[in-house]
């Protein structure tokens, strides 16, 4: 099937490791991820970067990201077959008890938000305000702004003014409530397919992250899958425009929307029709927009200070926050080229994001994705969940695909009946 014939279907009927991809770029993401492991291995190990903090961090995020590559690359017989969704299943539950477990009433996060709320109702730009409470490991406190997207404050904000209280339960419920619409969602989207074989995906997406503030990234992540999978079957111009403001929306959760968004839109690009260039001109404005009138009340420049700039600069960032070295970022310190990290993170991304084109559109989101997270500033394991909902429907789509192009009973107990779910 033509990727630009206004379809852009998310995966082969072969599953996102089919014709698609090839095995050249499987296994050039795999190794990628295996290096990764390797150089977050010897880190652990050596422990180099002076100030440097929980080095396993990066290694545990780079095993996960191999785990997840080779499940999303799997037949969609092995992915829904048994051992695959035993073993997200087991994952998940054992990464969701355990933080369940771990949480504590008196962590940053949730001292950072009081901190938030404390500042907008004594009416300060809380990115400005110099009030937000930070904390350096094994130093203590330290004041400055407020690090996420101006999203990332409202339905906290709301959850603290409902409860009448702010405290760790109150956020790890209102993120739980968020992440349940995400899974809500994938259920929504897949009528077809048998809910028991969703089911074992659901501990993973809904508390593989109960710690941090992730949860809007994922809702932001579930929408734009539907949103693409809708225009897949069935394409739209409302679709197109839909996918350009969730994307704008999103890009104000936390960071891992931008990779993706950026995939999407280079995927889109045919180098044999220069017009998809002013379409995909037009809908990056409307993302733009869309991000830009979220941003206003707190001044455009303002937010992007003290997030997107902040994230990138090691040296500004350590002053503010705990450094726990990644698999590019840790190198670099190390040798004393941090300075440099902006820009071969910025490389080394954009030879990612140039890829998508030749790729089916979920498989160039989730390299694009497995890219970002390897070279993020510190490890963030929080955007694991949303990885792997990335992976649990570019395989159901998988499924569907292979269905309207042959036959059904190539899916053995995967599909719902016919009559059971249309009713």
């Amino acid at each position: 099937m033509d990727s630009h014939d206004g379809r852009h279907p998310a995966v082969t009927a072969n599953g996102p490791g089919g014709q698609g991809t090839g095995p050249r770029l499987k296994r050039w993401m795999l190794g990628a991820l295996i290096a990764g492991v390797a150089v977050s291995a010897v880190m652990a190990v050596l422990k180099p970067v002076p100030g440097g903090r929980h080095y396993e961090y990066a290694l545990i995020l780079s095993a996960s990201l191999t785990v997840i590559w080779l499940i999303f690359i799997a037949r969609p017989q092995t992915f829904f077959g048994r051992f695959v969704p035993v073993l997200v299943l087991a994952c998940g539950l054992a990464l969701g008890t355990a933080n369940l477990l771990v949480i504590k009433s008196d962590s940053e996060i949730v001292r950072t938000y009081r901190s938030v709320f404390d500042a907008l109702e004594a009416g300060k730009n809380p990115y400005t305000a110099g009030t937000i409470y930070h904390e350096i490991e094994g130093q203590g406190p330290v004041y400055g702004n407020f690090n996420y997207p101006p999203p990332e404050i409202l339905p906290y904000y709301l959850a603290y003014r409902i409860a009448g209280t702010w405290n760790m339960t109150v956020l790890a419920a209102a993120m739980i409530l968020i992440q349940a619409l995400a899974v809500a969602a994938l259920f929504l989207m897949f009528p077809r397919i048998r809910p028991a074989r969703l089911w074992p995906f659901v501990p993973m997406i809904l508390l593989g992250e109960v710690k941090t503030t992730v949860a809007l990234t994922l809702l932001a992540t579930a929408a734009v899958l539907w949103v693409i999978k809708k225009d897949a079957e069935r394409p739209r111009p409302v679709h197109r425009y839909a996918i350009a403001v969730l994307f704008g929306l999103g890009s104000m959760t936390k960071f891992l929307i931008l990779p993706l968004l950026l995939a999407y839109y280079a995927h889109k690009f045919d180098r044999r029709n220069l017009r998809s260039l002013a379409a995909i001109g037009i809908d990056l404005s409307i993302a733009a927009a869309t991000a830009f009138l979220v941003m206003a009340p707190f001044g455009i420049v303002n937010v992007l200070k003290n997030t997107a700039l902040f994230n990138l600069v090691l040296k500004d960032r350590a002053v503010m926050t705990t450094f726990y070295p990644n698999v590019l970022s840790g190198p670099l310190a190390w040798i004393g080229w941090g300075g440099l990290f902006p820009f071969a993170a910025f490389v080394l991304l954009a030879l990612a994001i140039l890829a998508a084109p030749k790729l089916d559109t979920l498989t160039a989101m989730m390299v694009a994705a497995n890219v970002f997270m390897i070279l993020a500033t510190t490890p963030e394991p929080q955007f694991l969940p949303a990885l792997v909902l990335i992976a649990v429907v570019a395989q159901g789509m998988a499924v569907e695909e292979g269905v309207r192009e042959g036959p059904a009973d190539a899916f053995p107990g995967i599909l719902r009946p016919a009559k059971e779910a249309a009713a």
